[in-house]
């Protein structure tokens, strides 16, 4: 399902189109299929715009968002959704963590 993003952010689309996912629970689900390569595409992408897009969407009706500035809002969580797996895990789960399957979640 695309997520159009604003014009400004036009080049971060293609992870938009993955990534920019309206809840928690399907942005942490599309981290843990990976491939981490993916992941990281992700981080470098839309790490460096970070302050463009905060200083984007502080200028933007707050809380009832258009349909393309939620999406970026959206893109930039996933960016706090993946970042400790690129920093730290450098994979999509946790190392040595158990299965995430075997838990329920309530987010």
């Amino acid at each position: 399902m695309p997520h159009p993003l604003p014009d400004a952010f036009a080049d971060l689309q293609i992870y938009a189109d993955r990534f920019a996912l309206p809840t928690e629970r399907e942005r942490h689900s599309e981290r843990l299929k990976g491939p981490f390569s993916e992941l990281q595409a992700l981080y470098d992408a839309v790490l460096p715009r970070l302050d463009a897009i905060q200083g984007y969407l502080k200028t933007q009706p707050w809380p009832d968002l258009p349909e393309r500035e939620q999406h970026l809002l959206n893109l930039a969580l996933a960016l706090m959704e993946v970042s400790l797996a690129v920093e730290s895990h450098h994979q999509p789960t946790v190392p040595f963590g158990f299965e995430h399957s075997r838990f329920k979640v309530h987010f």
